[in-house]
């Protein structure tokens, strides 16, 4: 078995933002990625996933750490500012 590292960079957003945090996937080259519903309560207030408008997803993404960082940095600019955002990275290993 090979051991590879990675970061597991984890997207939580605004559902309405899937699209345009897929397009910033594409543009640094990330071809694969999950994307799943969420809900829960943060700083946002409590995100129930009842409406579709108000939901929250989570996108994981695994990576080497240049690319999360640049992901990170062109996510918080882009859309911190109006939208709940919040981007974790973990190191994990791959085990294949």
């Amino acid at each position: 078995m090979q051991v590879k590292p990675f970061k597991l960079v984890t997207v939580f957003c605004e559902a309405i933002l899937e699209s345009l945090v897929i397009t910033e996937l594409d543009e640094l080259g990330i071809v694969g990625y999950t994307v799943s519903d969420c809900r829960g309560r943060g700083t946002h207030g409590v995100r129930s996933g009842s409406w579709r408008l108000s939901s929250n997803i989570r996108i994981e993404i695994m990576c080497d750490e240049e690319v999360a960082e640049k992901l990170a940095f062109a996510l918080s600019q882009k859309y911190d500012k109006d939208y709940g955002l919040l981007i974790v990275a973990s190191n994990v290993d791959v085990l294949n």
